[in-house]
């Protein structure tokens, strides 16, 4: 009788034992090394956007090669929250002025919104890429696979949005699109309103 109690001590120690360590950080996904930063899945900070770049190890063994193609990896998934960013940044922009413009002003036209926002996001990619920093980077042990996080800093980006939205509208403005006029004024509260 005491044998079953015994071996069932072990089983039930290693059950528990997990439940008791207390709160852990957040769990990586993306690789199966224990040893892998948080960050790797939670590549999101504070003060900034960021993104996670992945790049294999080349046949070629360059290390300079694949940091370069993460780096690329992680800038380009940072350019589609970039988009993103601006798209929301326009839709409270866009529900401002239409709410003042029920007060009588004149409704932005569809195709005019679409051609403000797909400039904004080309000119921001293209500007506040190249003002990205690595914040960190590491390399499985297990694969060579390289993860590398690029960040930019919200205050930069928030002044490249707001410097980039107002040329757009401003240029939109003087070709006739007098409905966009308010949008100005709304402007920051827009950009505010879409973090």
């Amino acid at each position: 009788m005491r044998h079953p109690v015994i071996l069932l001590t072990p089983v039930l120690t290693g059950l528990l034992l997990p439940a008791c360590k207390g709160p852990q950080g957040p769990v990586v996904t993306t690789t199966s090394t224990p040893s892998a930063p948080s960050w790797i899945d939670n590549e999101e900070f504070a003060d900034g956007l960021g993104a996670v770049g992945i790049a294999q190890p080349n046949a070629m063994g360059d290390k300079s090669l694949q940091r370069t193609t993460a780096i690329a990896d992680a800038r380009t998934r940072l350019a589609g929250k970039m988009k993103v960013r601006v798209q929301n940044m326009f839709s409270q922009l866009n529900q401002q002025v239409t709410t003042a413009a029920s007060d009588g002003g004149k409704p932005i036209k569809n195709d005019v919104m679409n051609r403000v926002v797909e400039n904004v996001t080309r000119q921001l990619t293209d500007q506040e890429l190249a003002g990205t920093s690595l914040r960190a980077t590491w390399t499985d042990p297990k694969d060579g696979t390289l993860y590398v996080q690029v960040v930019l800093a919200r205050e930069a980006m928030d002044a490249a949005l707001a410097g980039t939205a107002r040329a757009a509208l401003r240029q939109e403005i003087a070709q006739g699109e007098q409905a966009l006029d308010g949008a100005l004024d709304k402007l920051d509260a827009a950009i505010a309103a879409s973090r």
